[in-house]
């Protein structure tokens, strides 16, 4: 069985307890990524080739062809139902949990949905400190308000022009770093990789 495979149960289809055959795709499964073969190849940063911009929903910006068939597959090969995303673009973990495995779609979902936030006032008073950072904020809410009429600063802001995914890396030091002191570890914690266009 493909592990990255839709509910062959069909769609509202019970999830058995544990999928028959599950396990990552080998070397000779085709498609799949050489350096994280548990995370679904359409999301590691070393074998996509999907390219959208996380200032948009990704249904809006990646191709339907591409889209649709990839966006109900698991995100992990371990059936994951708790990923964390982290970046060096941004401060904020998200978590991205379910009943059921986490799939693709969730996670570009909780990737538009955790930037499309307003920032908050604590995380102003980080970026009044940093003036290059702050005016590159200010010049990104600018642009990005033109088009969706909201005036206020969201966390989308902070990347500036880095906003074009570019996949999931896992960085064990950064991601043992970045893991607040006593707070819950998650197994899949994956590093999100964005760029400009």
């Amino acid at each position: 069985m493909n592990p990255w495979g839709a509910n062959p149960w069909g769609a509202g289809g019970v999830l058995p307890a544990a999928w028959p055959g599950w396990a990552p795709p080998n070397h000779n499964a085709g498609y799949h990524s050489a350096k994280y073969p548990t995370l679904n190849p359409i999301l590691a940063s070393d074998s996509t080739q999907v390219r959208y911009d996380v200032r948009k929903k990704a249904r809006n910006e990646i191709a339907p062809a591409t889209y649709v068939p990839n966006r109900g597959l698991f995100a992990t090969a371990s059936s994951a139902a708790h990923v964390r995303l982290i970046s060096k673009a941004f401060p904020w973990s998200i978590d991205v949990m379910s009943n059921t495995p986490v799939t693709v779609e969730a996670v570009w979902d909780a990737l538009y949905a955790a930037l499309q936030q307003h920032i908050a006032d604590s995380e102003w008073g980080m970026i009044i400190g940093d003036k290059k950072l702050r005016e590159s904020i200010e010049k990104a809410a600018k642009k990005r308000s033109e088009s969706d009429g909201d005036p206020r600063l969201k966390r989308i802001d902070w990347l500036g022009s880095n906003t074009i995914f570019k996949g999931l890396d896992k960085m064990e030091e950064f991601t043992d770093l970045r893991l607040l002191p006593e707070s819950e570890e998650c197994n899949e914690t994956w590093v999100v990789k964005l760029g400009s266009s």
